[in-house]
């Protein structure tokens, strides 16, 4: 059996802050569309991803998380930044603390058809750059890196 390692560390930790490690994609459509999912805990929208559990891979995690929220089988190619600080710590609607640390990997689309709701997200779809609904203020980052197109990784120094 699986433990549920967030779930246990709460068990000890209640609401206090912990370090959560994320593992998001950036994907786009053939015509350049940015794929967003608009979360059901504040409605907002924010990259496709999620926590990474204990001995998963981050790209592994990465793919299963998009999956589970968007019905979409991605594969990375390649590391867009990793992403911390202050701006990155949360406050789930239940108290819960997190300080995430934010790992965006440039994926593409293998396979799968995009689904409209999980049970995190209350929509998925994909929008144009110029055109971006209401997003979490660390989302704003990330998409600025994505879309800027280096072909270096972004970090804070």
């Amino acid at each position: 059996m699986t433990v549920k390692y967030t779930r246990w560390l709460r068990t000890y930790v209640g609401h206090q802050r912990i370090l959560q490690v994320r593992a998001s994609a950036f994907v786009r459509d053939e015509q350049g569309n940015v794929l967003l999912c608009r979360r059901a805990d504040v409605m907002l929208w924010d990259v496709p991803g999620g926590t990474i559990g204990l001995d998963e891979v981050p790209a592994r995690g990465m793919t299963r998380e998009v999956h589970e929220e968007t019905g979409l089988l991605l594969e990375a190619e390649r590391l867009i930044g990793v992403y911390g600080g202050p701006e990155f710590h949360w406050t789930y609607p239940n108290g819960d603390q997190a300080q995430i640390l934010a790992i965006l990997f440039a994926a593409r689309i293998v396979s799968g058809t995009l689904q409209p709701a999980g049970h995190e997200n209350v929509n998925v779809a994909f929008f144009p750059p110029e055109h971006l609904p209401p997003l979490l203020p660390r989302t704003r980052r990330m998409l600025t890196d994505a879309l800027a197109g280096r072909a270096e990784a972004s970090f804070d120094r």
